[in-house]
C-alpha cells in the first residue's frame, strides 16, 4: 500500500519533504525529507525490475538516481509541484526572523505560518488525489523545521504551549509578523488612599488608578504596549484597601522580559503598595477571576437619629442576608437576588449618631447596602434592625481572608 500510494504521488514532481510528509505518521525519529529519500529509493528499486516498460512516473523525480535495468532515463530536476521548493528557502526566512528578533529580548519562541492561497490549493489537490491517511500539514513541517534552525542560530528554545514570542510567516506577502505574548506578574496590593479606582476609567473621570500606579515602572522597564490589572475582586473607589488584595498585572507586547521585580516594586507610588511580586501566567489570571474569598471591612456609620450604645446589640443577629443588585450598580449589572452571609460583626460606639462597625462577610456581600438597606433591597440591614436610617461614611477593607 505504501508503494502504491507513493507511486501515485510521484506521477508529478515532488521534493523529498512533500513526498515524506504524506507518510509523516509512519516511523519515528525521521524527518520528512529523510522519509522522502527512503520512499523514493524504494520506488526506484521497484521500477528497476522493469527493463522495457516506460513508467507512468514523472521521471524528474529520479534525476539523481542511477538505474541498472530501466531503459527510461531520469530527466533533469524540476521544481516541486506542491511547495515550489519552499524548503530550499528556509535559511532566507531564518535570516529575516533573526533580523526582526533583534528588537526584542526573549527566551522561548514559536513559529507559525500563513500559507499562500496557491500553496493551500496545491496541498488540498494532492490530498484529494492520494488521501490523508498518514500525512502531516505543510505548515506544521515548515513551523518545525524553521524552529529547529532558529534554535541553532539564536539563544532561545521553542515552546509550543507558552512562548515569549511567536514569529508568523506570511508566505503570500513574503513578510514576517511578530506576536509577543503578554508578561504576567503576580502580587498583592494595598490601596492606602480613597478616591482611586482599581482600573482605568475610559471617561477620564479619575486621573489615575491602582492599575496605572502599579503598571508605570513595569511599563518603563519592559517597553510594553499596554497593561491590564486582573484583581481578586475590587474595593469601592471611595474605600481604602488595607488588606492585601491578590492581583496579576498583564503587560502587553513587552520588548524586554527580564526585569528585577523587587526593585521595580519599590518605585510604585505612595498611594499603593505591593508585595510578593513574582512571574505568573494566564492560568493564574483565570484562577484569580474564579476565586471567592471572605473579607473583613471596617465602616464608620452615621445615623440620622440618635441611638443608644446598648442598641448596637440588635446587630448581633446579622447572619443570612438577601440582597438585590444595588441600585448604584444596576446600570451595569443584572437585577437579581443574591444570598450572602455575615460571618461575624463587632461594633464600637463613638457618639449617639456615629459608630464603627467591623464585619466579616462572604465574598460578594455589598457592605454599603448592608448598612443602608438600599430602600429595602437588602434584608435585613443595619438600618432596619436599628430602626434608624444609617449610611456608610467611611469604608476600609481590613483583610482578604485566604483559604486555609
Amino acid at each position: 500500500m505504501i508503494i502504491k500510494k507513493a507511486a501515485k504521488i510521484l506521477e508529478q514532481h515532488v521534493c523529498d519533504h512533500c513526498l515524506g510528509r504524506q507518510f509523516a505518521q509512519l516511523m519515528h525519529g525521521y524527518s520528512n525529507d529523510e522519509r522522502g529519500q527512503m520512499i523514493r529509493t524504494v520506488v526506484a528499486m521497484n521500477m528497476d525490475k522493469e527493463t522495457k516498460e516506460v513508467p507512468i512516473f514523472d521521471m524528474s523525480n529520479f534525476y539523481a538516481l542511477k538505474f541498472h535495468n530501466l531503459e527510461a532515463r531520469p530527466q533533469k530536476k524540476k521544481k516541486c509541484t506542491i511547495c515550489g521548493d519552499f524548503f530550499d528557502s528556509l535559511d532566507t526566512w531564518v535570516d529575516k526572523i533573526i533580523k526582526i528578533s533583534k528588537n526584542y529580548k526573549f527566551k522561548t519562541l514559536l513559529v507559525g505560518t500563513k500559507l499562500s492561497h496557491e500553496l493551500i490549493m496545491k496541498e488540498e489537490e494532492l490530498w484529494e488525489r492520494v488521501g490523508i491517511d498518514y500525512c502531516e500539514p505543510l505548515k506544521a513541517e515548515i513551523n518545525r523545521e524553521l524552529g529547529k534552525l532558529l534554535e541553532k542560530r539564536i539563544k532561545a528554545s521553542c515552546n509550543l504551549k507558552s512562548p515569549d514570542i511567536t514569529f508568523i510567516l506570511d508566505i503570500g506577502n513574503n513578510k514576517v509578523a511578530v506576536d509577543i505574548n503578554s508578561l504576567f506578574i503576580y502580587g498583592e496590593y494595598q490601596k492606602l488612599k480613597a478616591g482611586i479606582p482599581q482600573t482605568r476609567w475610559p471617561s477620564g473621570k479619575y486621573k489615575t488608578s491602582v492599575e496605572q500606579i502599579i503598571a508605570k515602572p513595569f511599563m518603563a522597564a519592559t517597553g510594553g504596549k499596554g497593561h491590564k490589572l486582573h484583581g481578586l475582586g475590587r474595593e469601592d473607589i471611595d474605600a481604602r484597601c488595607l488588606g492585601w488584595r491578590p492581583f496579576v498585572l498583564e503587560l502587553l507586547a513587552p520588548k524586554k522580559r527580564e526585569i528585577k521585580l523587587s526593585m521595580l516594586g519599590k518605585k510604585i507610588g505612595k498611594a499603593v503598595r505591593v508585595r510578593g511580586l513574582r512571574l505568573s501566567d494566564i492560568a493564574e489570571v483565570r484562577k484569580i477571576k474564579e476565586t471567592r474569598l471572605d473579607k473583613t471591612y471596617r465602616a464608620i456609620i452615621a445615623c440620622e437619629k440618635p441611638i443608644k450604645k446598648a442598641e448596637l446589640k440588635k446587630l448581633d443577629i446579622l447572619g443570612a442576608i438577601e440582597q438585590k443588585t444595588p441600585k448604584r450598580v444596576l446600570h451595569r449589572r443584572s437585577d437579581k437576588l443574591r444570598r450572602r452571609a455575615v460571618r461575624s460583626i463587632r461594633t464600637k460606639f463613638i457618639s449617639n449618631k456615629k459608630f464603627e462597625l467591623t464585619v466579616k462577610g462572604e465574598a460578594g456581600l455589598y457592605i454599603k447596602e448592608l448598612i443602608s438597606g438600599d430602600e429595602g433591597r437588602t434584608v435585613p440591614s443595619v438600618s432596619s434592625l436599628l430602626g434608624v436610617p444609617c449610611v456608610c461614611k467611611k469604608l476600609d477593607v481590613m483583610e482578604i481572608h485566604k483559604k486555609k
